[in-house]
């Protein structure tokens, strides 16, 4: 992959190293994974880039036990150093609405999104479950592809039927809100269910909301409220502030 100008100043704030900051307890977390990997003699080795991007996800949704977008973002800008296309998609991915705490930039977002989206494209059609959730959020929301809901449906189903956490948690959101397919609460359900049971916080506060409004499923406050729970125990605020509400309603 050639690395361009929008590039350069993330890869000039961490040149090189992979495990710069190997005294902070996350650094070791993705230093054990990789050597683990390597004892247990796994068919496709991680790189250092595969290992640093999976933990900045884990951080990013909550599945470490705790959402940390700071944390997220610092391995993210890491594994950006090594040069991989599933990285690069990922920065532009946050980059295009001014997620895990990067400012929105649009301009940036799309010439990164274009510098890797046919590797990206090449890694999904091979079956890279984290490449085909990437190329629909580039379908999704026409970052380095010319939007098309539909397709990007598409790619988010065959990366969820993969067990891909994220790709769940939008299929939720696209069949709640009835984008690129008829809008089904009991869907919504479905995935969002299943991205919950992963430890990603958004989905876990959103189906919550489901269990409390009977919406695609039967209203049940004992399970909305463990799932506000479990969502404000990993940092989610709206969860919380659902909680704080519920408390008020019940005085």
């Amino acid at each position: 992959m050639t690395k361009d100008p929008a590039m350069s100043a993330i890869i000039n704030r961490n040149p090189g190293a992979f495990f710069k900051k190997t005294k902070s307890l996350p650094m070791l977390r993705v230093a054990i994974a990789f050597n683990l990997c390597l004892l247990l003699s796994c068919s496709v080795p991680p790189t250092a880039s595969d290992v640093l991007l999976a933990e900045s996800i884990r951080w990013y949704t909550g599945e470490n036990g705790q959402v940390n977008h700071v944390l997220a973002r610092d391995l993210l800008e890491q594994s950006v150093t090594e040069g991989d296309s599933l990285s690069v998609m990922w920065l532009a991915r946050v980059y295009i609405s001014g997620r895990m705490t990067f400012p929105q930039d649009q301009d940036r977002a799309q010439k990164l999104a274009n510098s890797v989206a046919d590797e990206i494209e090449a890694l999904a059609h091979e079956g890279n479950a984290e490449a085909m959730f990437l190329l629909g959020t580039a379908y999704a929301e026409g970052l380095g592809r010319t939007q098309d809901e539909s397709a990007g449906v598409r790619w988010y189903l065959a990366a969820a039927e993969k067990g891909h956490t994220l790709a769940q948690h939008n299929l939720g959101n696209v069949y709640f809100e009835g984008i690129g397919v008829q809008q089904s609460d009991q869907l919504a359900v479905q995935w969002w269910t299943l991205a919950a049971k992963s430890g990603d916080a958004i989905p876990q506060f959103r189906l919550a909301g489901m269990y409390e409004e009977g919406r695609g499923v039967s209203k049940d406050m004992s399970t909305a409220l463990c799932l506000y729970r479990k969502a404000a125990q990993r940092g989610d605020k709206n969860a919380a502030a659902a909680l704080v509400r519920l408390q008020k309603e019940n005085r």
